[in-house]
């Protein structure tokens, strides 16, 4: 006989790994998208305007919230990539213990093995399933929004949840969600459901999706008060030349690796779980799920990451799924049966961890980071730029982010990349020569093509770096060259003068700026 000391050990695995996991979040590398757009937040806390003297496409409040671990950097010893680092585990400590909590509130979990099952999913989910995407924003969100997400069950299923403790999870849920448009088709989808389940008045008197709407909204006003740079430059700007980068066709989206199996899985897991369960919560989960597959599905983009949060939703669906068919058809106690709990917890999780080493192995980039082209290039930084600046003519942010994070180094040009160039240039049948002539460069094209030359001429940047891959395909027979191209302004070719060639470095051709003499 199995003693319930032995039996609770089982469990104890299921936290202690994705803590210890965790911790391996805090070497290098931390993600690149991540990396820059701390970045931006501390050059804007550093002095710079915002959308002016650092432009980015993303929205304000992602760097609002990036300001975070910038400001404690500033007060506390450790780097800007450890403080965000530290922040986002803090963050998934206080979402797990809030869904623990809101998990005892859901009358269909209740059970015995849903009440054990579905807290270690959700830490799995939080701590392990992201992997390189750590802190991606999809994560945050996910993190961010798992309480509204349980609370929802409840809702669902008729309790009525404490005034305050709502209006929090409405307003934390509403700053994560607020971070991309696309995130809002979330909420959209779960409060449609609790409409039509609870009718209106229910509806119309619970704070929850009055705080996602307040912050909403306030961030939708404040892109054109606050930040109006953002509202009248950057996002026309974004439309017209964000748009067309890394843009995939629905057909493509709905095909690629992660999303096209996450929706099978969410249709198959769905039908099951409404079909058999008859679980109230199980239906908040599709929704949800739903939500964030139209999500991503919205970015066009067919990138992983965007597929987080649809790709959460259809494994705790997988466990709900199971949870509630066992404890509805094999009913076990509560109290007098741990053993069959801990065991079918157990092998569960165990099959999670194993597929997701599997597919992602477990710190990979962070085992590589010395020898990957991000660390070998910080080392060419460290010996030939003395005041660590430099500016880079290239279309992508990795690997020179997060280089540029860990060597505390500055990038003397307001755009972090070249992608308004790459939207300008996306396709070649519009342009009859390699290059548009200057005085034939439309509005957003002359912008970049002006303001790159004169940030250049202004900073002196230690080194200059030219990305041969340009992003760019291929017009009248040749290959787009960013040096090449920016010469034809008269600025940029002046300041141009005072480099030298220094090395070509894997993708890369390195200028540094000449040694005066005396």
């Amino acid at each position: 006989m199995i003693s319930p000391r032995t039996e609770r050990l089982l469990l104890v695995p299921l936290f202690a790994l994705p803590v210890l996991w965790l911790a391996g979040y805090f070497f290098p590398p931390i993600n690149h998208d991540v990396a820059a757009i701390l970045d931006v937040s501390g050059r804007w806390v550093g002095g710079e305007k915002l959308f002016v003297e650092v432009i980015d496409e993303n929205l304000p409040l992602a760097f609002v919230v990036h300001t975070l671990p910038v400001l404690t950097a500033k007060l506390l010893p450790g780097s800007i990539p450890f403080w965000f680092t530290a922040w986002v585990v803090a963050g998934i400590f206080a979402s797990f213990m809030a869904c623990r909590r809101l998990v005892r509130l859901v009358p269909s979990a209740d059970h015995a093995l849903t009440a054990a099952l579905l807290p270690p999913v959700l830490l799995f989910l939080f701590s392990v399933l992201p992997n390189e995407h750590f802190g991606q924003r999809e994560h945050i969100m996910f993190v961010a929004c798992a309480p509204y997400l349980i609370a929802s069950m409840a809702r669902a299923e008729g309790v009525a949840l404490g005034r305050t403790g709502a209006i929090t999870i409405g307003m934390v849920a509403g700053v994560a969600l607020a971070m991309k448009p696309y995130y809002l088709a979330i909420p959209a989808a779960v409060e449609l459901y609790l409409l039509l389940r609870r009718g209106w008045r229910p509806t119309f008197a619970d704070p929850i999706p009055w705080s996602i709407g307040l912050v909403a909204v306030a961030h939708l006003v404040s892109m054109y008060t606050i930040f109006a740079d953002y509202g009248f430059v950057v996002m026309p700007l974004a439309i017209d030349a964000y748009t067309p980068v890394g843009d995939a066709s629905w057909r493509d989206v709905l095909t690629s690796n992660v999303l096209g199996p996450t929706l099978i899985a969410l249709v198959i897991f769905g039908l099951i779980a409404i079909v058999f369960t008859q679980t109230i919560s199980a239906r908040v989960l599709v929704m949800f799920g739903i939500g964030a597959a139209l999500s991503a599905i919205a970015q066009a983009k067919g990138w992983p990451y965007h597929v987080l949060p649809a790709l959460s939703v259809a494994i705790m669906l997988a466990a709900l799924t199971v949870s509630q068919t066992v404890d509805r058809y094999l009913p076990i106690s509560r109290g007098g049966h741990h053993l069959p709990v801990s065991v079918i917890s157990a092998t569960l999780m165990v099959l999670l961890y194993f597929q997701a080493a599997l597919y992602t192995p477990p710190f990979y980039k962070q085992r590589q980071y010395e020898d990957s082209i991000g660390g070998r290039l910080a080392h060419v930084i460290e010996q030939n730029a003395p005041h660590r600046t430099f500016l880079v003519l290239s279309p992508g942010i990795y690997p020179l982010w997060p280089m540029i994070n860990y060597v505390e180094g500055r990038m003397t040009m307001r755009f972090l990349s070249l992608w308004v160039l790459q939207g300008i240039y996306a396709t070649c049948d519009d342009f009859p020569a390699l290059y548009n002539p200057p005085d034939t460069m439309g509005d957003p094209e002359k912008f970049v093509f002006d303001a790159v030359s004169e940030d250049f001429a202004r900073e002196h940047p230690d080194l200059l770096i030219i990305d041969r891959i340009a992003g760019i395909p291929r017009c009248q027979g040749k290959e787009f060259d960013y040096l090449e191209y920016f010469l034809q302004n008269r600025v940029f070719a002046d300041a141009f003068e005072d480099y030298e060639h220094l090395m070509d470095f894997d993708r890369y051709i390195i200028y540094r700026r000449k040694k005066k003499k005396n």
